[in-house]
């Protein structure tokens, strides 16, 4: 130990005395003297606690400088901007995190104010850098204090409209950019590519110092340890019985999802060292709640997965959506309450349902409750869960503490509910408007019997009409509509894997099952728009370039690592190109990653992502050390489609939006 001394006392030894001792030998008797100083047993109790002592204060040095060094997940960055950035972690216990960030690697002149990570997020904490310079590169380390750890990436910040403006050439400041979209991260596939996710490791070396940003479209994990239980969890972090955060009181399995997340992190270096480095945007599917995961705002339906939304939903913000836009910033309510046979009326002590902004809620579940709330196989014993357990609607507050429900409830009893939360949101760069929709949790249970049923719905009528009258006020040039399920091709199979559907609905995850909602849309875009609508797509594992109508395309990218499905059983039949109906609709299919029914599941291993290029402007510099731009006639965006796992080039489609005349 550096500076540290050990020195025995001088009263730890007693008088000197002499002693004799006969010794006989083989060869003859000797007689030895020497003199011995025996030791004083009080003195040596006492001089030993002291170095126990020390010997404690000393490890728990070293154990609480480890603790806080320990940075197990992360860093993660989000939340992109011309000025700011955003970065994840995750810590072992509570901690303080730093950011420390520069231009040059190896020179982080520039610290961030410290964040404490919260154990009611499982120790997560989230950094923002303000005032940065636009389209400038940072380098950076998160570190906790007061020792480091040094994790470290980097990114680049958006380009800013004022360094590119010009009163006659350019008057609006556009600028061009790039961004990633893909969807389907299954690592329980990875094995199969040899290379876990080597999507990841390909567009580590192809692209990821080329684009500004990324859209994770649904998918980025596939239920794995959702049995991991709370006490577990408590060994895991070290947290007490009476320090154990409230909202685990509440739903336990929310433990379970964190475990999944923190799995997926670790056995990814590829996944890591690409979030690491480039900002990300994320939608929600089924996977990061439960898979085929239906009816969620049906009132009546009790269905197991169902009511996983709100427990799974927030583990998705600890981890992921906590870098997305919000037009919606309530958190979801949790909650204990009691209800009685024969009432419609749900009575919570705790709560004062007054306050709640119900205008920024969904729709109100009762819990299955348990660890096997959130698994995806076998399907638990329904008499498991909460007799209680399903979707309800709020009819009318009481008062504080009282709400009036329908259906009412079916036993008297205690359960756990919650009201969920609105989770979609929107952002822009440049001329282009991105919306990234929420298609599970206002999602009403459907029947493929009926698609063109009017009173079904995929987005719930406040995000349509938030989606309609945003795009109405908008003067965007292109929209980007983000929806983790496709738009005009069905997800009616699951690539002849073991079926792990929900048994309450035939399968049927597309747009195609609320053919009402997404021909109003279209007719939408259409007449009304009039300028380039793109609807990003996912969910099915296979990628297609679709056109609509003159100014509305679909583009699917997937997967990014999971088994492709099959197009003729599993996708209704998509074909490789051409004239495509399913429903009363036809579009063209410009081209698909068309998959043979005759390939083993095992062999299916076609992975996809698609780089979106906006060019607006072409630089024309006076000077070669000057820059000029100037604004294309008619700006123009890029789809490209490359091989996960060799970054060749597979198709591309440009799409010209309106005049950029100013």
């Amino acid at each position: 130990m550096s500076g540290c001394h050990l020195a025995f006392p001088n009263n730890l030894w007693s008088d000197q005395v002499s002693c004799r001792v006969a010794v006989v030998t083989n060869s003859s008797p000797s007689n030895w003297s020497f003199n011995l100083r025996c030791i004083n047993l009080t003195m040596l109790a006492s001089f030993m606690n002291k170095l126990f002592v020390l010997f404690v204060f000393t490890l728990s040095c070293v154990v609480d400088q480890s603790m806080a060094t320990m940075i197990t997940h992360g860093p993660v960055l989000g939340r992109p901007g011309s000025t700011t950035m955003s970065i994840w972690a995750r810590t072992e216990s509570p901690a303080k995190i730093v950011v420390k960030y520069g231009h040059v690697a190896g020179r982080l002149t520039m610290s961030s104010d410290p964040v404490i990570t919260s154990i009611e997020h499982d120790n997560t904490g989230i950094v923002t850098l303000e005032g940065l310079q636009p389209d400038v590169r940072y380098y950076y380390t998160v570190d906790t204090l007061p020792a480091e750890s040094g994790r470290s990436g980097s990114f680049r910040t958006l380009p800013d409209a004022a360094a590119f403006t010009d009163p006659k050439l350019n008057p609006k400041g556009l600028f061009n950019f790039r961004f990633e979209f893909g969807c389907c991260n299954n690592q329980r596939h990875g094995e199969e590519l040899k290379v876990p996710l080597a999507t990841y490791a390909t567009m580590n070396r192809e692209i990821s110092g080329n684009i500004h940003f990324a859209i994770l479209n649904g998918d980025w994990l596939y239920e794995e340890k959702r049995e991991f239980t709370v006490p577990e969890w408590q060994r895991q972090t070290g947290t007490r019985d009476q320090d154990i955060p409230s909202i685990l009181r509440l739903s336990p399995s929310i433990t379970g999802v964190w475990e999944n997340y923190k799995l997926y992190w670790e056995r990814a270096p590829h996944v890591r060292r690409w979030h690491a480095n480039i900002p990300s945007y994320y939608t929600v599917d089924d996977h990061e709640l439960v898979n085929d995961i239906y009816g969620c705002a049906t009132p009546g339906f009790r269905n197991r997965r169902a009511v996983f939304r709100d427990p799974a939903m927030r583990a998705w913000f600890d981890y992921l959506a906590w870098a997305n836009p919000k037009e919606h910033t309530q958190a979801a309510h949790f909650g204990r309450a009691r209800t009685t046979v024969g009432s419609d009326i749900l009575v919570d002590q705790e709560a004062d349902f007054t306050r709640i902004p119900w205008e920024d809620m969904a729709s109100l579940h009762i819990h299955f409750g348990g660890y096997l709330a959130g698994i995806k196989n076998p399907e638990p014993d329904p008499k498991l869960g909460d007799p209680n357990h399903g979707v309800y609607r709020v009819v009318e507050v009481i008062d504080r503490n009282r709400i009036r429900i329908t259906p009412a409830p079916i036993a008297t009893r205690e359960s756990v509910y919650s009201i969920g939360r609105r989770t979609y949101g929107r952002f822009r760069v440049s001329n282009c408007e991105f919306f990234l929709l929420d298609t599970r949790t206002h999602r009403d249970l459907h029947d493929v019997k009926t698609p063109l049923d009017p009173n079904r719905s995929m987005l719930g009528k406040t995000q349509l009409e938030w989606l309609m009258q945003s795009m109405k006020n908008s003067d965007a040039d292109f929209f980007f509509v983000s929806s983790t399920v496709n738009f005009m091709v069905p997800h009616v199979g699951a690539g002849d894997a073991q079926l792990d559907r929900n048994q309450a609905a035939a399968k049927d995850d597309a747009w195609t099952v609320f053919l009402h909602e997404r021909e109003k849309l279209i007719n939408y875009w259409t007449d009304e728009v009039r300028r380039p609508v793109f609807v990003l797509t996912g969910d099915l594992h296979n990628s297609f370039a679709i056109k609509i109508t003159e100014n509305v395309w679909e583009f699917a990218s997937a997967p990014h690592n999971s088994p492709n499905h099959r197009s003729d059983i599993d996708a209704g039949g998509l074909p490789i190109q051409g004239h495509f109906k399913y429903g009363p609709r036809a579009c063209d299919v410009r081209w698909s990653t068309y998959v043979m029914s005759d390939i083993p599941r095992e062999h299916r291993k076609f992975p996809n992502y698609c780089v979106v290029q906006v060019n607006n402007v072409f630089d024309n510099p006076l000077t070669p050390e000057s820059h000029r731009w100037i604004i294309y006639p008619k700006p123009y965006v890029m789809f490209q489609f490359f091989d996960g796992r060799t970054g060749d080039l597979k198709y591309a489609e440009t799409i010209h939006g309106a005049s950029g005349k100013q």
